[in-house]
């Protein structure tokens, strides 16, 4: 078997699209305009309207959109948000930010999605807000967790940063919570560089997400400061890349799914290699194919990976359980046991590579390398 390259992921544009990119951009270096001007409008209300929803804010990051989402919502000193352990820090660490305490709930051993009974169980009276994060663009099981958080009257979050195009029963991911935060960093679905957005039905949302990243202004120049922000404005070279993926977004979702089924057949197959359960009638946008070996398994995961690099394949560990993390070990004490399908799958869970025009063979050569150095 030749030898080839397969990076873990890489973001996509046409020779069409990076003309047209290269263009825009000079009409904005011209302008003189170069931050949340025009274009950042339109892109948000094209992102809005793809989405389905009344409004969206573009920041900087998706870690911003969290944050202000959570100071948007009035939750602080004193307040707990539950989250998922399974995933990236800055799900957490939005709650940090505004003073309130993360308290951590397990994932479901199929899904990899956090639990809706360990959220259940992880209410108290503090409790304010649920963020429930799409792993990998998997929809998590949002008829249950929204009925946990009506009948608690807990505000609900949707971490989308993985989940652009992703489905629930027809419904689009980052449409079921009060408000959704999605990323746009380089290995998302589409990219704008760096950036993020969060989109809501709430008008009140959306004005305070504007005016929070703008350094706490209303408006642009001499403007008064009507309460603490920050500098999380998103800039106009941003809005052209995303208007650009923007178009693509469709076509990018369709090809991953292919390279998924691809996967699927494979591993449906195999007792060493179990993936990501995607329940029926749910879209995942396939941000990431993840696998996990199984107790059957004689291969340490990490040795694994080396072996998959040497023949040219880039894998991904997604996420060490956030719980198990020296600072929060050190602020809640949290052990080895806490949450045993969080830590069991940052042990042995691997993300194979997937992008946005990966074609089928290369695929074929993951499973085929996989094979060879597994010896299956």
């Amino acid at each position: 078997m030749k030898k080839r390259k397969i990076p873990f992921s890489r973001p996509f544009f046409s020779n069409e699209d990076l003309d047209d990119v290269a263009s825009k951009i000079r009409k904005v270096l011209r302008s003189g305009w170069l931050t949340s001007g025009p274009l950042v409008s339109q892109f948000e209300e094209k992102f809005a309207e793809f989405m389905g929803v009344d409004y969206a804010g573009a920041l900087n990051s998706c870690t911003a959109s969290l944050h202000s989402i959570l100071l948007a919502l009035k939750i602080g000193k004193g307040d707990e948000v539950i989250v998922p352990s399974n995933t990236f820090v800055a799900t957490a660490n939005a709650a940090l930010y505004v003073g309130a305490k993360p308290v951590f709930a397990d994932s479901d051993p199929e899904t990899f999605n956090v639990f809706p009974k360990d959220i259940e169980n992880k209410i108290s009276n503090k409790t304010k807000a649920i963020i429930v994060v799409h792993l990998g663009g998997n929809p998590c099981d949002m008829d249950e967790i929204c009925e946990i958080a009506d009948e608690n009257n807990l505000k609900l979050i949707e971490d989308c940063a993985h989940a652009h195009g992703s489905k629930h029963k027809g419904r689009n991911c980052g449409t079921f919570g009060i408000a959704a935060a999605f990323s746009f960093y380089p290995t998302k679905i589409m990219t704008t560089g760096e950036g993020g957005i969060v989109t809501t039905n709430e008008q009140e949302i959306v004005e305070k997400v504007r005016t929070i990243r703008n350094h706490g202004r209303t408006s642009y120049g001499p403007t008064e400061i009507v309460e603490l922000g920050y500098n999380y404005r998103m800039s106009e070279i941003n809005a052209v890349l995303g208007l650009s993926q923007l178009e693509r977004i469709e076509k990018f979702i369709n090809q991953r799914k292919k390279i998924a089924e691809v996967y699927n057949e494979t591993f449906s197959k195999n007792r060493l290699i179990t993936s990501q359960v995607v329940k029926d009638g749910n879209l995942s946008s396939y941000y990431a194919y993840i696998v996990k070996l199984s107790a059957y398994c004689y291969m340490n995961r990490d040795y694994l990976r080396k072996k998959l690099l040497k023949k040219g394949v880039e894998t991904s560990i997604l996420y060490y359980p956030i719980h198990l993390q020296p600072l929060y070990t050190k602020l809640y004490g949290y052990k080895i046991g806490d949450l045993p399908i969080a830590e069991e799958l940052g042990r042995r869970s691997l993300a194979l590579p997937i992008f946005n025009d990966m074609d089928v063979s290369g695929a074929e050569y993951v499973i085929d390398t996989l094979k060879e150095v597994m010896e299956l």
